[in-house]
């Protein structure tokens, strides 16, 4: 292990409410951004790594919406408890694996992943270049990844903004402040790690990281 001791999600010290507001407010955005996904990336088949899954709401979206294999992988044991219990609903289990662990030292072989998906986990990786680092690592030659956060498109995001304002009311500016940084430094960080290509999605999709090995 690396050493490194990951930021901790807010929702790993409530799964239970995480999941609520996952699947009462959040719910909508996800076969839209896996749909989003699928298009840029032209990825249908192999494995998908759904990374900092919680619920795993992107990869069975992602599940649903494709032939792909996915691994659930998330540091929190409960959080992918939560997310197995959602892929036996939805009849998923056969195309699942669930993983724990650290996004710096990501417990699989190199070159053994053909897409890996993230959606609001990158603001809690303390080290963007590691974490980066081992996403190239564990995918495969012509492999692709989809990482950042957003809200699919500008309707959806009005109206989860609107909802969360009311139950938090400083919810939005503390989002902004943790994203901020990392947005400002990734292009600088990707081009130190020496994918085939990346490019920077920054529309009313979210703000997006798509990338080449």
């Amino acid at each position: 292990m690396n050493g490194l001791k990951q930021k901790t999600h807010k929702g790993a010290h409530d799964p239970l409410g995480f999941d609520a507001i996952v699947r009462e407010v959040f719910a909508p955005i996800y076969p839209v951004i896996a749909s989003q996904i699928i298009q840029q990336t032209q990825m249908t088949r192999g494995v998908c790594l759904d990374a900092g899954c919680g619920t795993g709401a992107l990869g069975r979206a992602m599940a649903q919406q494709s032939g792909c294999d996915v691994t659930f992988f998330d540091q929190s044991e409960k959080m992918l408890e939560l997310a197995r219990g959602y892929a036996e609903e939805e009849a998923i289990t056969a195309r699942s694996r669930f993983v724990q662990g650290d996004i710096h030292d990501i417990p699989l072989p190199s070159e053994s992943v053909d897409l890996v998906v993230s959606r609001g986990s990158s603001p809690f990786w303390d080290d963007q270049k590691l974490a980066y680092g081992e996403i190239l690592r564990v995918l495969r030659r012509g492999g692709r990844a989809y990482v950042g956060g957003g809200f699919g498109n500008a309707a959806l995001r009005e109206q989860i903004v609107s909802t969360m304002l009311e139950r938090e009311p400083n919810w939005e500016e503390r989002f902004k402040n943790r994203s901020r940084s990392m947005r400002n430094a990734l292009p600088e960080i990707l081009e130190s790690l020496h994918p085939a290509s990346f490019e920077i999605i920054n529309d009313e999709s979210g703000f997006w990281a798509h990338i080449t090995k």
